[in-house]
């Protein structure tokens, strides 16, 4: 299991967004946790990174690098779909 650690503007910005999108978007961070592999979640490798990827959740979108070595998610930023590109 993997630890996760949130950057100080994501915590700022889950209080922004609804209660129910910020559930969802913590739960699937939780079994992202869990499984940083698990294929039913719907992540995308972030073109030109060699860490980075994007979880996407209805409009939902997290940023996070993975640390396996460390065994560490580190979520860079979370927001909608229009706001986060």
């Amino acid at each position: 299991m993997h630890k996760l650690l949130y950057h100080p503007s994501v915590l700022k910005k889950l209080k922004r967004i609804h209660q129910n999108d910020r559930k969802r978007i913590l739960n699937k961070l939780e079994l992202l946790s869990k499984n940083p592999k698990d294929t039913n979640l719907d992540i995308k490798h972030l073109v030109n990174t060699k860490n980075s990827f994007r979880l996407r959740t209805g409009d939902i979108r997290a940023i996070f690098e993975i640390d396996n070595t460390q065994k560490i998610i580190y979520i860079w930023n979370i927001d909608y779909r229009g706001s986060i590109y």
